[in-house]
């Protein structure tokens, strides 16, 4: 029977369309633009299938719930990219604020 046939495929592990150019993985309109989900309607939960899938365009999808918020937190842009961004220029500014500081030996 159907019902027999989708038990033994995971829904997750259907994507066959790339969810940027798949109708059924939708945007949500309030979390970051590169945020999809897709929703299964007729999930068995008891089975152990999920309500929704997330992908993530950029490659770094949300793993916890505090992850999760973030991304619906986050409108503009990927909030771990710009989370990244920032560590690397913090790291850039405090290397070149070492090399400008004199020694001591250096000072007159």
């Amino acid at each position: 029977s159907l019902f027999r046939v989708r038990k033994d495929i995971r829904l997750t592990d259907t994507i066959n369309i790339h969810p940027e150019e798949n109708i059924n993985w939708r945007r949500h309109k309030n979390a970051c633009p590169f945020y999809r989900e897709r929703w299964f309607p007729n999930n068995d939960i008891a089975a152990g299938e999920p309500m929704y899938q997330v992908f993530c365009l950029k490659g770094t999808p949300p793993i916890t719930q505090e992850e999760q918020d973030k991304c619906f937190s986050s409108k503009t842009c990927c909030w771990r990219l710009m989370e990244n961004a920032e560590k690397k220029r913090t790291k850039r500014e405090k290397a070149s604020k070492t090399e400008e500081t004199p020694l001591a030996s250096q000072q007159v």
